[in-house]
């Protein structure tokens, strides 16, 4: 308490606002249904890819209003570390493949640009022998 946060640039109209919604993210996740009416949230929603609305739909139905409101803004704290497009296409990923939490989009941000792990085999080795499928037609005799 009594930590400042931030600056803000100050806006002398009327009705005019100066809101960074990572600012608000923590206190808005202990009371995760203000984000409807909390002002940061509700101006940032009009310019936000409509996917993240189709994922916050997603997360509400599977994990119910509050559960799944409280993990899509999990998503949001993703912005602290990821770029936005890599987000979006995190999130476009999570939408086609029916992935239903915040750790999914998070591991897919994680993986998407790591290169697959080719393992080459093994040269010199001595293999084994191929096992003799033809006893698993003996286990349903009685002897």
């Amino acid at each position: 308490m009594g930590k400042k946060v931030e600056d803000h640039t100050r806006l002398f109209n009327n009705n005019k606002w100066s809101l960074v919604p990572d600012h608000y993210l923590e206190l808005i996740q202990q009371r995760p249904q203000a984000s409807n009416s909390a002002r940061p949230i509700v101006e940032w929603r009009k310019q936000w890819p409509t996917c993240l609305n189709t994922l916050l739909e997603r997360f509400q139905k599977s994990s119910g209003m509050s559960g799944g409101t409280k993990d899509f803004l999990n998503v949001f704290m993703l912005y602290r570390d990821y770029d936005e497009k890599a987000i979006e296409h995190a999130v476009t990923v999570a939408l086609k493949h029916d992935i239903k939490s915040s750790e999914g989009i998070q591991h897919i941000l994680i993986y998407s640009n790591t290169p697959e792990l080719i393992i080459p085999p093994l040269i010199g080795w001595e293999s084994s022998a191929p096992p003799d499928h033809t006893i698993y037609g003996q286990l349903g005799e009685v002897q």
